[in-house]
């Protein structure tokens, strides 16, 4: 049989139910066997008893035998059956008698209902077993009826010889509801000292599966809230002894403090890399932005002094025009960033397909081939806005990499809970000098680039705790792989 229940309940439950049934078995089979060897000891005394009084009355049987002297016979087991010595007192007999060798009645202690000289009748198929067992006995012995309680019955057997010559048998029987009472008593008390035990076993059961079990329960919470992050927030737990579970509660508290002082440190440490990251983009926006903002105030520093000279003019106004645009692009850019970043608009793995039309406008009649394959379908879903600009972005720089033509492929999948998002190209590869700066802001080898579309790729990978991983080789194209688990994605 399956405890399988047992599973849903608590550790303390459970200790203090194994401590119960252990008890419990334990005081059982102890009981049992008193009362079985209780059992024994009382027959075994009724059997004394019951040979006791057969043999009062064979002593003088022989003698009455011979002189066929029934009378005497008859007042021998009415005196054997009214006689109370000792322990006798609480033994009753049911009935007794004397026959002959050929199972002739001699005497009996009911007259009325077995007459002299006949034949002793059986009224059942066990009455006639027991009367055959006596008529052929040669030695002293106990017979023992079938019968329960008030039903049950022991006799003693006594064969009669006179000068080795067999006379007759002598059969006393008596109640065995002496011994079932006693026996039933013995019962009642071992089931009453079992319960008695069971009761002291569950509550000292409860005692100790509490004290285990506390330390435990403690260690439970602090590991539910390490599971929630809360890794700060763990209490200690008290160590009251220095056996294992002492052990236990004591690492338990060292792990606990070195999680706190791990969390702190990684709170500090993402506390610098913001700063750090921080700086660096205002670093980079005040190189890229300063750059054309000298060169825009010296032309119109220029244009102020020669308000009228339509040569510089029109020399001036296209520098300002590109400059102004390329600063607009790159606070476009980090704006799109922050914004894409705080959407949580939710759906599903469809929402890829949206970005098909936008990438064959970009490619806009160039000899570049798009290779679609989109596997996410509307059972997994997704951060809309982050993961179709992470998309969008690989693609666009894929492309701006094949200005001769080439095929560019994008993938996606959902294998063993992670959502799968791949953009190949079979462009000209990355120069291993610039594989450590690829997501790093403002970085860029093209003429007109911000520096800002991987950077941007990476933090949204990086905010939903995802990885993203290159290969390339040059002169092989470039492979980006981008994993993303999808209890993060809402999936």
């Amino acid at each position: 049989m399956k405890l399988s229940f047992l599973r849903s309940w608590g550790l303390s439950f459970k200790f203090a139910l194994a401590i119960t049934t252990i008890v419990a078995g334990v005081a059982f089979t102890i009981g049992a066997v008193i009362v079985v060897q209780d059992r024994q000891r009382f027959n075994q005394d009724l059997e004394e008893r019951v040979l006791l009084l057969a043999r009062s009355v064979a002593v003088t049987a022989p003698e009455a035998i011979l002189r066929n002297d029934s009378w005497f016979l008859y007042q021998s087991l009415k005196k054997m059956a009214g006689q109370e010595p000792g322990g006798l007192q609480h033994t009753r007999v049911i009935t007794a008698m004397i026959l002959s060798p050929e199972g002739h009645v001699l005497a009996h202690l009911k007259p009325k209902g077995h007459p002299l000289g006949l034949r002793l009748k059986a009224p059942d198929g066990e009455e006639a077993a027991l009367l055959e067992a006596a008529k052929s006995a040669h030695s002293a012995k106990v017979q023992e009826g079938s019968g329960v309680g008030a039903k049950g019955f022991l006799e003693a057997v006594i064969p009669l010889f006179s000068d080795e010559k067999f006379l007759g048998v002598v059969r006393v029987r008596v109640s065995t509801y002496e011994v079932y009472l006693q026996v039933q008593r013995s019962a009642l008390l071992v089931i009453g000292l079992t319960l008695g035990l069971v009761i002291l076993g569950s509550l000292l059961g409860a005692l100790i599966s509490r004290r285990m079990v506390k330390p435990l329960t403690a260690m439970t919470s602090g590991l539910q809230a390490v599971r929630r992050g809360e890794l700060t927030n763990i209490a200690p737990v008290p160590v009251q002894d220095n056996d294992e579970l002492g052990e236990l509660a004591a690492a338990f508290n060292k792990m606990a403090v070195e999680l706190a002082e791990k969390k702190m440190l990684e709170e500090q440490m993402a506390v610098s890399e913001k700063l750090v990251a921080l700086g660096r983009i205002t670093a980079g926006v005040a190189h890229e932005v300063n750059n054309p903002l000298a060169g825009l105030l010296n032309c119109i520093d220029t244009l102020k002094k020669h308000p009228d000279d339509k040569e510089l003019m029109e020399r001036y106004l296209p520098l300002l025009d590109n400059g102004l645009h390329r600063i607009k692009d790159i606070v476009k850019s980090l704006l799109v960033e922050l914004r894409v970043e705080d959407t949580r608009e939710m759906s599903d793995g469809s929402c890829l397909d949206d970005l098909r039309e936008i990438v064959e406008a970009e490619i806009n009649g160039r000899n570049i081939q798009l290779v679609w394959d989109n596997h996410l379908d509307d059972q997994v879903q997704v951060y809309k806005g982050q993961i179709q600009q992470i998309v969008l972005n690989l693609l666009k720089n894929a492309l701006e990499v094949l200005p001769d033509g080439g095929t560019v492929t994008f993938k996606s999948s959902n294998n063993r809970g992670s959502v799968m998002l791949e953009v190949d190209d079979d462009g000209p590869g990355i120069p291993t000098e610039h594989r450590n700066h690829l997501f790093d802001p403002f970085f860029t080898t093209k003429p007109n680039g911000t520096g800002l579309g991987l950077w941007i790729v990476y933090r949204l990978v990086e905010s939903m705790r995802g990885v993203i991983e290159v290969e390339s080789r040059p002169g092989h194209g470039t492979q980006f792989l981008v994993t993303l688990p999808t209890t993060n994605l809402g999936a």
